[in-house]
């Protein structure tokens, strides 16, 4: 019997550096050849009570279009960690998976994963042009494309989140809010109406000190032992602990704590402000923001709040490649595999089943274009729900929910469009040569950061302390590896 091939051709793309120049392709599919069957990993926020529902109509299309069989293997994060070493330690199947970015030199070592860049050009091509090539890099380390980022938010800035009506109580408005130092007067003032109140709360990873460094500086990794001030406008690294900046946000928490704005037990405190909020007793809490971040957190909280945002949209490669996903090398094909991922981000079904579920059972489309439950359907008796496009391929390429704007992915690009761009952008940091220095360092930082960041130590006193243990610990090595491979990676652009 004649073969029936079906020609997938891929957008021509003209791009630089590793990429090469691109041309058209075409990846043909053998529809005549048994089905090749890939299992698909991704993260989801939890246990859903019907999988097999949606897998059989994601299998319905990626059989037609692909002539693929895909086992869906959602995974919470709360098992992941688990799951994924016995799988990749294995020869267990698994061709797409998720990870977090400080895993990929462990993979490439481990040979986990697959160099992407020897099949994006022929099976990847639509990643590219909804990617982008300079994002794409985020996720290469001395030229192994170790995987692509998932398509979520691309900055970081903090957002300080308040109850309004205590806002309004207090006589101070929005527009009065540019700096974090800009709530310490209203702080005094709802202190005066409501002297049992806590004016300032969080889990303790996420006071001002600690999230600033999302559009202060780029941290080039995972650690911020050695940094990129003035918003990555500069290539000097230097340490971020020694500077006015970092002394005055700790000034600021130490002035809060003083002042009994904070609660007792911030430093050590693991809720969250939006549990704290809904609680009743907290006024404000930072977080990193987006132009929905209103709209998620009066959801969580079950307040109207009013969310201002105090620092800048800052462009970093540790924020591009937060998510990424990646081949395995236990894939039977991985250019299979490659064809599978770039179907996904190109493919508006595929992302709506994995996050949102099967529609007119899940949810339904309503007037405005965005998507709600089904009369009859809730929270607690949906079959699948997952609300977690963060941590997903593309939800750029899928329907946005209820009470969000319908133009927010819009909303979203716009912002990336116009942030401040780091000059290391695309830099990814190689932490071999200097993980014993780094994980010493992270043991001092463990024992002064948190306390330095609520509040709980005077900074004038205690940072030169702990600058000195940083030193005595390796700092300035990291800092020199981090340089050096910066200024190579600057000298190949």
């Amino acid at each position: 019997m004649k073969k029936r091939w079906l020609a997938v051709v891929l957008s021509a793309a003209m791009t630089s550096g590793m990429l090469g120049s691109l041309g058209v392709k075409a990846a043909e599919i053998d529809f005549d050849e048994e089905p090749y069957e890939a299992t698909l990993m991704y993260w989801v926020a939890n246990d859903a009570r019907d999988v097999e529902a949606v897998e059989e109509e994601f299998n319905k299309l990626t059989m037609e279009q692909l002539n693929m069989k895909v086992d869906l293997m959602p995974v919470t994060l709360g098992t992941y960690g688990q799951q994924i070493q016995m799988i990749l330690s294995s020869d267990d199947k698994l061709d797409i998976f998720p990870f977090w970015p400080g895993s990929m030199g462990t993979y490439i070592d481990a040979d986990y994963i697959v160099d992407m860049s020897e099949y994006l050009e022929d099976y990847g091509q639509d990643l590219i042009d909804i990617i982008g090539e300079d994002d794409i890099m985020c996720c290469s380390m001395d030229g192994f494309l170790g995987a692509v980022p998932s398509m979520h938010e691309r900055t970081n800035p903090v957002y300080m989140v308040m109850r309004t009506d205590l806002l309004e109580e207090s006589g101070f408005k929005a527009e009065d809010i540019k700096t974090i130092d800009d709530m310490t007067p209203i702080y005094a003032k709802l202190k005066e109406l409501h002297p049992d109140m806590v004016m300032y709360g969080c889990v303790n990873s996420m006071t001002y000190p600690v999230v600033i460094f999302s559009s202060l500086f780029d941290p080039l990794g995972d650690n911020n032992f050695g940094v990129l001030m003035d918003e990555g406008q500069t290539t000097t690294v230097t340490n971020w602990y020694e500077t006015d900046e970092f002394m005055n946000a700790c000034k600021t928490m130490y002035e809060w704590n003083q002042a009994g704005y904070t609660s007792a037990d911030l430093a050590t405190s693991s809720d969250g402000g939006e549990s704290l909020m809904r609680a009743g007793n907290l006024f404000s809490f930072t977080t990193y923001g987006k132009p929905n971040t209103k709209v998620e957190k009066d959801s969580m909280t079950g307040y109207d709040t009013t969310c201002v945002q105090i620092t800048d949209d800052l462009c970093c490669t540790k924020v591009t490649n937060s998510v990424c996903y990646g081949i395995s090398t236990n894939s039977e094909e991985p250019e299979k595999a490659m064809m599978l991922l770039n179907w996904i981000y190109k493919t508006k079904e595929a992302n709506d089943l994995l996050n949102w579920g099967i529609e007119g059972r899940d949810y339904v489309v309503t007037e405005d274009g965005t998507i709600d439950y089904p009369e009859g359907v809730t929270a607690e008796n949906v079959q699948y729900h997952q609300d977690f496009g963060w941590a997903q391929m593309n939800q750029y390429n899928s329907y946005i929910w209820k009470g969000n704007s319908p133009d927010l992915w819009g909303q979203y690009q716009e912002v990336r469009d116009n942030a401040v761009v780091s000059k290391a952008y695309g830099f990814f940091f190689d932490p071999t040569n200097v993980i014993d220095e780094i994980a010493a360092l992270q043991t001092v930082s463990d024992e002064y950061l948190m306390s330095l960041a609520a509040g709980a130590l005077d900074p004038e006193t205690t940072i030169p302390e702990f600058n000195e243990k940083l030193y005595d610990t390796g700092l300035q090595d990291v800092i020199d590896e981090k340089q050096a491979q910066l200024d190579a990676w600057l000298e190949e652009q």
